[in-house]
């Protein structure tokens, strides 16, 4: 009780000071949203990595591996899976951004597809990892305040302080202070991953000691299946209708989580720390270095000899280790793991603030709003999401739980449009809004939340969450991406917006593919194919036994499953370093980019429409509020 209130007190302090500072260089409102687009590329490196990585690592991937064992081994490869969309789209984005001269997902999406839809879609998919994502892991530090003041300081009053904090620095210092701050919260979580490893380790007996117990605990049949994926794929009618043979953990799972972790770098608070960024010459350096090396090494390394230790003795767990520390050690840990998880919900926070208010308010409702006015407008908003957060948190954990596992799965239906925007320019507005729309009825109709609406309404599926053993991000996508394919296929003829044809003009004219580039794409695409299918996909079958010794026991001193995803964490790294600089897939570009000016246009009054709408949106809100009663009478306890 003396040290866990001193470094929370130095936290809060340190950032409320700095969001004072970035507010006095915001000069209150003008550069609240993007910092001037003037964030330092290393800066953006450091945020883009610990929004991604820092928090869930610990809190989610630790658990998983202690819990269910090595069969999930797309968990080991998350600095890989997440490095990858950001070479693929960082760089394009970015361009496209200065051209157009925009600085959010939601404004790309409106200005290329001229498509509300789409704009309200992402607006949905920020709120839900703003309240929900976020929201979730900041209760399980709430619940490790509680369990390190031995119950001194209650649930409700842990949350309302850690809420305080992050809408403190968010609220005053807006994107500057999020990037500055959250450079030094990505070196805390960082510490956190490698402080908590260490001690699981030695708290063993040593590296050696710790695979000593994994094999003891292998040879019990029991236990056995923790250290295989249970075959390609299992015809299973999912979670609550029918078990899975052995465990969930197949091969094809591990894809899929692959896939909703790519989610999160299609996100719109990824894409806003890009357009927020001065230069895109650190792209390849953070991705390749920072992303998939120093973070994929502590997931793969750090984050793995953690489970292996609560797998062995499930008092090594977080909660376990957070116990037996030294008191001052042990608030040093959970300032890292705080800093993490406030840093993804700064930045998810800010991206969602800014979609409601100047991306679907402002345009529709208040055309005339100053930028002074939009700057407090959003603030209050944020404060409301922080109320909403923290309400659930405390009241409605269920609910919280379930919204919090569609914001991974939605966030990678946005790849369509991304692909559209930067790779495939034959994708059109109809096909990437239908697409959209059948990928999200996919997600929602193998989630748990999506199910128990149905179910209330007396619509009973015959399947449940994760058929096959598959994440619903997977079943969207496939969906998606059909329909998407299939309709640009019959509307090839219908016109693009000026915009767009102007975005697709741009990025043919200024990233022409070198001749080695033009060379090594046969290379590239085999490469990657093969990865995904060893390291993530079904190749992972052969992980099972690839290290085992003939004689019994294991070649590299460890699970076999947990050395064949170290090999392929390495030939990872090689693989998007690869795409980063040898395909100049996020290679730096040094060229001024003149900004685009576009035909002028008549402004029409648009007061009485606004006005209109606005009484639709005073019904819609009474509609929405009360559907939100009923959700939390029905799943809130």
């Amino acid at each position: 009780m003396m040290w866990l209130p001193l470094y929370l007190l130095f936290y809060t302090a340190v950032t409320l000071y700095w969001a004072r500072i970035a507010a006095q260089a915001n000069e209150d409102h003008e550069t609240y949203f993007s910092a001037g687009h003037s964030l330092p590329a290393w800066i953006s490196a450091l945020v883009l990595a610990g929004t991604s990585i820092s928090g869930w690592a610990l809190l989610v991937g630790a658990e998983e591996i202690g819990r269910e064992g090595f069969g999930l081994a797309a968990v080991l490869q998350a600095g890989i899976a997440l490095s990858l969309p950001g070479v693929f789209f960082f760089k394009r984005l970015w361009l496209l951004g200065q051209r157009l001269r925009l600085s959010s997902l939601a404004e790309l999406l409106r200005a290329y597809w001229a498509s509300e839809f789409l704009v309200g879609f992402s607006a949905l998919v920020s709120v839900l990892f703003a309240v929900a994502f976020a929201g979730l892991q900041m209760a399980a530090l709430a619940r490790f305040v509680v369990l390190l003041s031995d119950q001194a300081i209650s649930m409700p009053a842990a949350t309302s302080v850690l809420c305080f904090v992050l809408f403190g620095y968010v609220v005053i210092g807006g994107m500057r202070a999020v990037g500055y701050l959250g450079a030094v919260q990505t070196v805390l979580a960082g510490a956190a991953i490698v402080g908590f490893a260490g001690f699981a380790v030695q708290q063993l007996g040593g590296f050696e000691a710790l695979n000593a117990g994994l094999l003891k605990l292998a040879s019990d049949p029991g236990a056995a299946g923790k250290f295989v994926v249970s075959g390609v794929v299992q015809f299973t009618a999912g979670g609550g209708r029918e078990a899975a043979a052995a465990h969930e953990g197949t091969a094809l799972a591990s894809l899929a989580m692959a896939f909703a972790l790519m989610g999160l770098q299609a996100s719109p608070m990824a894409i806003k720390i890009v357009l927020s960024t001065g230069t895109p010459r650190a792209l390849a350096t953070g991705q390749t270095w920072v992303m998939a090396g120093a973070f994929g090494a502590m997931i793969a390394l750090c984050v793995g000899c953690l489970g292996a230790a609560a797998l062995i003795d499930p008092s090594k767990n977080l909660a376990g280790l957070l116990r037996e520390l030294s008191p001052w050690f042990s608030a040093w840990l959970f300032i890292g793991l705080l800093a993490g998880v406030q840093l993804m919900a700064g930045v998810a926070l800010l991206s969602a603030g800014e979609a409601l208010v100047r991306n679907i308010y402002k345009p529709w409702f208040h055309s005339n709003l100053s930028r002074r006015s939009t700057v407090t407008v959003t603030r209050v908003v944020i404060g409301l999401l922080v109320l909403a957060s923290g309400l659930m948190q405390t009241l409605t954990p269920v609910t919280l739980s379930m919204l919090a596992s569609l914001a991974l799965p939605l966030s990678f239906q946005m790849w369509t449009p991304l692909l559209g925007m930067t790779w495939l320019r034959w994708f059109t507005r109809p096909a990437v809004v239908t697409g959209v729309g059948f990928g999200v009825a996919g997600v929602f109709l193998t989630e748990p939340f999506g199910i128990a609406i149905l179910s209330s309404f007396g619509l009973e599926l015959p399947w449940g969450r994760a058929p096959w053993t598959i994440n619903s991000a997977a079943w969207g996508m496939v969906a998606n991406l059909a329909i998407t394919m299939l309709v640009s296929v019959f509307t090839q003829r219908r016109a693009s917006g000026e915009e767009a044809q102007e975005a697709r003009r741009f990025l043919y004219g200024i990233l022409r593919p070198t001749a080695r580039v033009r060379a090594l794409r046969s290379t590239a695409w085999s490469v990657s194919l093969a990865w995904l299918f060893f390291a993530v996909g079904p190749g992972l079958v052969f992980g099972n036994f690839a290290f085992n010794k003939p004689e019994g026991g294991w070649a590299l001193g460890m699970p076999s499953l947990w050395g064949w995803a170290l090999t392929f964490w390495v030939a990872g790294l090689g693989l998007v370093w690869f795409l980063s600089y040898k395909m100049e897939m996020a290679s730096p570009h040094g060229e001024p980019i003149p900004p685009y000016k576009p035909t002028p246009r008549l402004r029409r009054d648009q007061r009485a429409s606004e006005r209109e709408r606005l009484q639709v949106l005073f019904v819609a809100i009474g509609v929405g509020f009360s559907l939100v009663v009923l959700t939390v009478l029905s799943f809130g306890h």
